[in-house]
């Protein structure tokens, strides 16, 4: 059945085309397997709860019938502010505004951040702990977009007119006459009951919740499926989200034959300006397919602070695909921890996935600048072997292995990388800063990581980044690192001809190693309505066909080859290319296009 939604339309409508539900929530309330649920434009505000699930052959679509001008937003726009001087102003909400859930009277976490938030024109203005930092804000040098952190409110409780009064400072404008929003809806598309699988999302753009710090006790977005399976997110626009964009869901529920997921699949998605996470996942659906997306803007404004804030949050990591998405201008790119076994990070685009602004390092300052310091990949407690290939890692802290069990390989990384090793560290080595781990005569170099067909550019690095990457190093090299054990006992090979591979005895081969201070090597992203490109010189000082074709399983009949590179294309033969790319001309190619 083809159920319709219009928000012009008339209140008693009966879903036909002729006669739409005026709310999405009509819809979902009878929405059946096999039914499509077409909403036309508008805004609709309102937070959908759907109450049926679809099946593997026949699920639940909702869809947009225009991409992206059907809007789910969790805010309201609220006039009637008062003056206090020039640029501060007060409202006064009775509590009974929010229903039973205020979100100014809610913490995120343990600090004095709330669930909800105050947009000005579509930005959210920045909370701040005191009435008298709205008096007189002061910049916060760490956002990327420092001047509107003077763009200030604070909230608190009238217990006495059980009401919620918020102060802001709007500099010269007058709120009366901008457009300004307050959040007061939790989601935007959550089912409150558990198991509603097989939903088809499509083409909406979904907007401003004021959802808390997504954790395994609590797993709500924007978008949140509640232990839900089998669902399909795509061709969406999701953002400002108080924490996570999209929250996959916990307590781990068995299918029928009691031993699978069934995994949710995200393609085509446009995901930013969310302060915790562009997709989140804890102790839940542990094998997503993460395919094709553009996230960028994840905690820029740096208001909430973690070791796991990043534009993908997994943990544990089962079985998961993330492929060939986009994800720049983040705290930190992809974060893997809880467990990772049998996941891919293959064909990605990563840059400017770090501190962005000049600053300076200070006795008061280094711990919340290396808060803040995230890298394009960390990875933890590998269980097996974890792929990482063909991406290209571009910002300043590219890689973090705090942990054994991956394998790396045809990368382009410009970047400092870490990784755990029985090695200490070395002074002269440029390209890897080792997480020592006592040494073991009995381990092999697969106990550690495996760096195959990759190429290295060290990248001269701002003074004061050297210098707090430097003051973080020292700080992980004091801390005890967890052993972790890898179970699985796939190994490499390297073809020799067409019909021959031979063991790799050591844990890096093929590589390439450059220098920005010896080679003049340049690399810059073009990012432009046509596309992501990179603009570089290395065509200048790489040389092709100049490693192996690398496989990886239990035998070495049986190994699996890495021989398709980042654009798709098979490379020919077992004499390859170190890098994304097979051949040179292939860096003139586009990297990323979000089309739908």
């Amino acid at each position: 059945m083809q159920i319709f939604v219009d928000i012009n339309a008339s209140e008693n409508g009966n879903g036909s085309q002729e006669y739409p539900f005026k709310m999405i929530q009509q819809a979902a309330d009878i929405a059946q397997p096999g039914d499509y649920i077409q909403i036309m434009p508008g805004e609709y505000h309102e937070a959908v709860r759907p109450q049926y699930s679809g099946t593997s052959d026949k699920p639940i679509i909702y869809a947009s019938a225009k991409q992206n001008q059907a809007i789910i937003t969790g805010a309201d726009r609220v006039t009637g502010w008062q003056p206090v001087n020039d640029n501060v102003w007060m409202i006064k909400l009775p509590n009974t505004e929010f229903g039973d859930y205020n979100p100014y009277n809610l913490l995120v976490n343990q600090t004095f951040n709330h669930a909800g938030e105050i947009f000005l024109n579509n930005k959210a203005m920045y909370e701040v702990d005191q009435l008298a930092a709205v008096m007189a804000p002061k910049e916060n040098p760490l956002s990327r977009d420092s001047q509107f952190t003077l763009y200030t409110w604070y909230t608190e409780q009238s217990l006495e007119e059980d009401a919620t009064i918020i102060y802001a400072n709007f500099q010269d404008k007058d709120p009366n006459k901008e457009h300004v929003e307050l959040t007061f809806r939790e989601t935007c598309f959550y089912p409150e009951k558990k198991n509603i699988d097989h939903l088809i999302l499509s083409g909406f753009t979904m907007t401003k919740a004021a959802c808390r710090w997504a954790t395994a006790k609590y797993n709500k977005g924007i978008i949140g499926t509640n232990t839900g399976q089998g669902w399909k997110i795509a061709k969406c626009d999701i953002s400002h989200a108080k924490c996570s964009g999209i929250s996959l869901g916990r307590d781990m529920v068995p299918t029928v034959d009691d031993t699978k997921t069934v995994p949710h699949r995200i393609k085509n998605n446009t995901i930013h300006d969310c302060g915790q996470t562009g997709i989140m996942g804890v102790d839940g659906n542990p094998s997503p397919i993460i395919e094709h997306n553009s996230i960028y803007n994840i905690n820029t404004r740096q208001n909430l602070v973690s070791d796991d804030v990043s534009a993908i949050n997994l943990s544990p990591a089962i079985g998961a695909k993330i492929l060939r998405n986009c994800i720049h201008d983040c705290t930190r790119g992809v974060w893997l921890g809880g467990k990772v076994e049998d996941t891919q990070i293959s064909r990605n685009v990563f840059y400017n996935n770090s501190l962005p602004k000049p600053f300076k390092v200070t006795a008061e300052n280094q711990d919340d600048l290396i808060a803040g310091l995230g890298e394009d990949i960390e990875i933890k407690d590998s269980d097996g072997v974890t792929l990482v290939d063909n991406n290209f890692l571009l910002s300043d802290c590219a890689l973090k292995l705090a942990t054994k069990g991956v394998l790396l390989v045809h990368n382009l990384i410009n970047g400092s990388v870490e990784w755990l090793s029985n090695n200490n560290v070395q002074d002269n080595d440029l390209y890897y800063h080792r997480l020592y781990q006592e040494n073991d005569s009995k381990m092999d170099p697969y106990s550690s990581s495996c760096f195959y067909n990759n190429v290295f550019i060290r990248k001269s690095l701002r003074d004061e980044m050297a210098k707090l990457i430097a003051i973080a190093r020292e700080q992980a090299d004091q801390q005890e690192n967890v052993d972790n054990h890898v179970s699985d006992d796939n190994e490499v090979f390297v073809a020799q001809s067409s019909k021959q591979r031979n063991h790799i005895n050591t844990n890096k081969a093929g590589n390439i190693y450059l220098n920005d201070q010896v080679e003049d090597v340049t690399i810059d992203v073009d990012s432009n309505e046509d596309g992501v490109f990179i603009d570089s010189n290395i065509c200048d000082y790489l040389d092709e066909d100049t490693s192996r074709v690398v496989a990886v399983g239990t035998t070495a009949n049986t190994a699996m080859d890495f021989d398709i590179d980042f654009l798709g294309n098979h490379r020919e033969g077992v004499s390859v290319t170190a890098g994304p790319f097979d051949t040179k001309d292939e860096y003139s190619h586009r990297l990323f296009r979000l089309l739908f």
